[in-house]
């Protein structure tokens, strides 16, 4: 059911999950902020760090939870001690955001320098010289609601599924490459090369996703495995197509040796994608 949900929304509304789930998890904030009685700035906060904080995949979504709230502490912080030095100032608001950018580098929380700076702004604009160790409190208390909120979104509500991905690009940049290959042999249009490319490219980048995730949410290792495998010899194939869509349409003695070499290389690496892997194939069609 999710995933007929999921192909019906890419087909007809070309909306990405992330923007639809960013959307629930930004109405989740305000709900809750209002069920919890949070007070003042604590509900833009949860909604900023939800919004920040929502990754493309669920172990995106963790590092940059943790990331987003060390960040956020050393933000408020400083955001704290510099409006007990002088509120409201210009020259320290630049200052300060420097500080806590720098201070991010240092500790290797680049994700969190928009984070930090946003809470380093929430504190220095809004803290009150008589609770702001209550202002920052207040602060965290919402950023870390807004994370958790935006994790629980992305692995409860539509988690990707790098899996069904996986295969179906799979299976479409079989029978691509396998179009070219006969387009090319026939050498009577161009094949569409760049797309094979872009395809190839988006492969390597959901497997890349699927490997990173947590083990708890990898089911099908060995089927990814193998191909990863298929992508190395998929990369060489379209080599071969692009060597031969260079040379010349009238062929000579020595150009017609290459075209032959090529040829025969990319179909027989496309029988050998086969024998690695047949049932990776979502069916026996080709795609529509």
């Amino acid at each position: 059911m999710s995933r007929k949900f999921t192909q019906w929304l890419h087909k007809h509304i070309h909306l990405g999950l992330r923007i639809i789930k960013t959307g629930i998890a930004v109405t989740l904030c305000m709900a809750l902020c209002d069920l919890l009685h949070l007070q003042q700035q604590q509900p833009f906060v949860a909604v900023v760090t939800a919004i920040i904080s929502m990754g493309r995949s669920i172990d995106v979504s963790i590092r940059a939870g943790k990331d987003h709230f060390l960040a956020a502490i050393i933000g408020a912080v400083f955001g704290a001690l510099f409006y007990h030095i002088s509120p409201y100032n210009a020259g320290l608001f630049g200052i300060g955001i420097i500080l806590v950018i720098f201070l991010c580098q240092q500790f290797r929380l680049r994700r969190g320098t928009l984070m930090a700076s946003f809470m380093f702004a929430m504190v220095m604009l809004h803290a009150d010289t008589a609770s702001t160790i209550l202002t920052v409190g207040r602060c965290l208390e919402a950023a870390l609601l807004g994370i958790l909120i935006a994790f629980a979104v992305n692995l409860l509500i539509l988690p990707p599924n790098y899996v069904h991905e996986i295969l179906e690009e799979d299976h479409n940049i079989f029978f691509m490459l396998t179009d070219a290959s006969k387009i090319c042999e026939e050498r009577l249009s161009a094949p569409d090369l760049e797309a094979i490319r872009v395809q190839i490219n988006h492969l390597e980048r959901n497997i890349h996703l699927y490997v990173t995730e947590w083990k708890i949410f990898r089911n099908r290792d060995n089927a990814v495995y193998k191909i990863s495998r298929k992508l190395v010899i998929y990369q060489e194939i379209l080599s071969d197509l692009w060597a031969i869509d260079c040379l010349d349409k009238g062929l000579t003695s020595e150009t017609a040796t290459v075209f032959a070499y090529h040829l025969n290389r990319a179909n027989l690496l496309l029988k050998e994608t086969q024998e690695i892997y047949p049932e990776s194939k979502i069916s026996n069609s080709k795609p529509e």
